[in-house]
C-alpha cells in the first residue's frame, strides 16, 4: 500500500500541468508602451552599479580568510595522511 501510494505521488508530480492562453484581450491589457518598457529597463540598469558595491571590507577579508584556510586545507591533509596513515598513499 505504502509502495502504491509512493508510485502515485511520483506520477501526479511528473504529470503536465496544462494552462489555458490568455486571449487576445488579456495580451493587449499586459502590453507595456515602448517608452514605459525603456524607462523601466533603464531604471533596473542604473541599479546594478549600486548592487556591486553592496559588498563591504568586512566581507573581503572573510573572503580572504576562507581562501587561505582551503588552499593550506590541501597540504595539511596530505601531510597528515603521510605522517599518520602512509599505506593510503
Amino acid at each position: 500500500a505504502l509502495c502504491t501510494l509512493a508510485v502515485w505521488g511520483l506520477t501526479s508530480l511528473m504529470m503536465p500541468a496544462f494552462v489555458v492562453a490568455p486571449s487576445t484581450l488579456e495580451k493587449q491589457q499586459l502590453d507595456m508602451p515602448q517608452p514605459e518598457r525603456a524607462a523601466a529597463l533603464a531604471a533596473a540598469a542604473a541599479l546594478i552599479p549600486e548592487v556591486a558595491h553592496a559588498a563591504n571590507n568586512g566581507y573581503a577579508l572573510q573572503q580572504l580568510f576562507s581562501a587561505i584556510f582551503v588552499i593550506g586545507l590541501g597540504p595539511a591533509v596530505l601531510f597528515w595522511i603521510y605522517f599518520n596513515k602512509p599505506e593510503l598513499l
